[in-house]
C-alpha cells in the first residue's frame, strides 16, 4: 500500500515536469512530507500528502480535475480521493458548471463556498491531511445581459471538518437550490435572492436583498439583508427571529481613506455552516494578533469595524482600526480592539513596520491584552535583505498575568531564496502545560526555477488559531520535519 502512494507521488511530480508542453493543458501540485510529532504523539511518524490539479482549457470549454492522496502508518486515516471534478461551459450570454465549482451569494451571508490557498488541515480526532475548502458539489448557471444577471446554484457544499476518509453524508450533509439576480442602473446596483435549504430532512427558505453602488465619487455604499422565512413572518427581526443585516460604507479622499461597517447577525447558522457573513474583526498578519481573532458567532453577534488610514507625502501609512464584537448568550460579552500601525521606511531601501494593540476578549478570558511589535526589512548589498520581527503581547486572566513572544529573524536573496529562524516563547496556560515553553524553528524556501519551489521546516512549531481571507481554522503544534514541493504545471 505504501509503494502505491509513492508510486502516484512520482506520477504526480512527472507530470508536472512533462504537462506544460501540452498547449491547453495546465496545473499544479502541491506534495508535502512530514516527520515528526503531533500534540498527544509519543513518538515520531512520517506522512506523505499531495494533490494534483489539472487543467483543460478549448475555446468555450474548461475542464478541472483535482486528485489528493494520503499516506500514514495510522490505520484508516490514508486515502487516495477523487477530490474535484468539474466542466465550465461558456457560450455568451451563458454559463453552465456542473462538478464541484465556488459560488458566494452576496457577501456570504446565505452562501459561502472558498479556497484558501497552501493550507492544509489536520484534526486529531482522524489523523489524515486534506485540502482547506468548502466547494460546491452540483450545477449552476448563469445568464447576462447588459445591465441584468441572474444566476441559478444546486448543490450540496462540503463540509470541511471532515477529511475524505470519512462518508459522503457526514462530509456533505447540506443541499440547497438557490437564485440570484441583481441589475445595475446609474452606478447603483440591487439584487434578490431566495435559497431552499435542507440538512437531516428539515427545509428551511431564506430571502436575501442586496443594494450597493456610488453615492459620489469619494463615497459608495454596499448593504445586505438576508432572513429565514419558513419559521418566522418576513417583518419579524426579535430576538428569536433568524435574519442577518451587513452595510457598510467607504469614503476615499486624496490621501484619506475611511471604511466603517455594521454587523447584526442573530439566529443565523444555515445547516454545518454553509454561509461565511462578513466577520468585522481585522485579520493581522502579525501572529500574537492573528491567534487572537475574535471568531464570529452567528447565534448572536451584533457590532461594528472602522479603519482609517493616511498617506503623507513620504508615502508612509497610518492605520488605524476599532473593532467591537457583542454577543449576548443570556450572559453579555463584549470584545472590542483597537490597532494602530505606522508603515514608514527610513531611505529607499529600509522599511520599517510598528504596531500596537489593545483589546479585551471575554470568550478568551483575556482582559487588558497588550501588544506591540516592529517588522523591519534591511537592503543589504545589491539584491539581499535581512528582516526582523518582534512581538510581545500580555493580558490577565482571572487573576494571573501571561505573556507571548516572538521573534524572526531572516535573510532574502532576490525572491529565490528566504530562510529564516523563529522563536516562541509562551506562559499562557492554556496551551502550556506547566511553567512556560519556548518553540524554536527554521524554515527554508528555494525557488528552483519559474515553476518550482521547495520549502523545508525543521523545528518546533506553535499551533494555535490561523485566520485567513475571513475564515479561522486551528492548526496543529509540530515537532519534527517537513518538506514542501510546490510545481505549476
Amino acid at each position: 500500500m505504501k509503494w502505491n502512494y509513492v508510486s502516484l507521488l512520482i506520477i504526480s511530480i512527472l507530470l508536472s515536469c512533462h504537462i506544460r508542453s501540452q498547449a491547453q493543458l495546465s496545473g499544479n501540485n502541491l506534495a508535502e512530507f512530514q516527520y515528526g510529532q503531533l500534540p498527544n504523539d509519543t513518538s515520531s511518524i512520517s506522512t506523505i500528502y499531495d494533490r494534483l490539479v489539472l487543467n483543460y482549457n478549448y475555446k468555450w470549454l474548461k475542464a478541472n480535475a483535482t486528485i489528493e492522496q494520503f499516506y500514514s502508518p495510522i490505520g484508516k486515516s490514508s486515502y487516495v480521493n477523487l477530490s474535484q471534478f468539474s466542466a465550465h461551459l461558456r457560450f455568451k450570454p451563458f454559463e453552465f458548471k456542473v462538478g464541484n465549482f465556488y459560488e458566494t451569494i452576496g457577501r456570504g451571508l446565505l452562501l459561502r463556498s472558498f479556497e484558501i490557498p497552501g493550507a492544509i488541515l489536520e484534526d486529531l480526532s482522524y489523523r489524515s491531511r486534506h485540502y482547506f475548502n468548502r466547494d460546491i458539489l452540483g450545477v449552476s448557471a448563469r445568464y447576462n445581459y447588459k445591465n441584468f444577471n441572474t444566476k441559478l446554484i444546486y448543490g450540496r457544499p462540503l463540509n470541511y471538518v471532515f477529511p475524505p476518509t470519512q462518508a459522503f453524508k457526514n462530509r456533505r450533509p447540506d443541499e440547497f437550490a438557490a437564485v440570484y439576480s441583481e441589475y445595475s442602473f446609474k452606478q447603483q446596483t440591487m439584487g434578490l435572492a431566495a435559497m431552499q435549504h435542507s440538512n437531516g430532512g428539515v427545509g428551511k427558505t431564506f430571502l436575501m436583498a442586496t443594494a450597493s453602488g456610488n453615492i459620489s465619487h469619494i463615497l459608495s455604499y454596499y448593504t445586505e439583508l438576508a432572513k429565514n422565512v419558513s419559521d418566522f413572518g418576513l417583518g419579524d427581526f426579535s430576538n428569536i427571529a433568524s435574519y442577518a443585516f451587513y452595510n457598510g460604507l467607504n469614503f476615499t479622499k486624496n490621501n484619506f481613506g475611511i471604511s466603517a461597517e455594521y454587523k447584526n447577525y442573530k439566529n443565523f447558522l444555515i445547516g454545518s455552516g454553509i454561509n461565511e457573513p462578513p466577520a468585522l474583526v481585522k485579520e493581522h498578519s502579525y501572529k500574537v494578533l492573528n491567534r487572537s481573532t475574535h471568531v464570529l458567532q452567528l447565534l448572536n453577534e451584533t457590532g461594528y469595524q472602522a479603519e482609517l488610514f493616511y498617506t503623507f507625502p513620504d508615502l508612509s501609512i497610518l492605520t488605524f482600526n476599532n473593532t467591537l464584537a457583542i454577543n449576548n448568550f443570556g450572559q453579555k460579552f463584549v470584545f472590542q480592539e483597537f490597532f494602530l500601525e505606522y508603515d514608514f521606511s527610513i531611505s529607499e531601501k529600509d522599511d520599517i513596520k510598528i504596531f500596537t494593540d489593545y483589546a479585551k476578549d471575554p470568550f478568551k478570558l483575556e482582559n487588558h491584552r497588550v501588544s506591540a511589535g516592529i517588522s523591519t526589512d534591511w537592503k543589504v548589498l545589491k539584491n539581499s535583505a535581512i528582516q526582523t520581527d518582534y512581538e510581545f503581547q500580555s493580558f490577565e486572566r482571572m487573576g494571573e498575568y501571561y505573556q507571548n513572544h516572538v521573534f524572526v529573524l531572516g535573510y532574502a536573496y532576490k525572491s529565490k531564496f528566504i530562510c529564516n529562524i523563529t522563536s516562541e516563547y509562551s506562559n499562557d496556560s492554556f496551551f502550556v502545560s506547566e511553567g512556560s515553553k519556548i518553540w524554536l524553528g527554521a524554515n527554508l524556501k528555494y525557488q528552483l526555477n519559474n515553476n518550482h519551489s521547495c520549502q523545508i521546516f525543521a523545528g518546533e512549531r506553535r499551533g494555535g488559531p490561523a485566520c485567513n481571507a475571513g475564515v479561522c481554522y486551528e492548526v496543529l503544534d509540530f515537532t519534527g520535519i517537513e518538506m514542501r514541493l510546490t510545481s505549476r504545471l
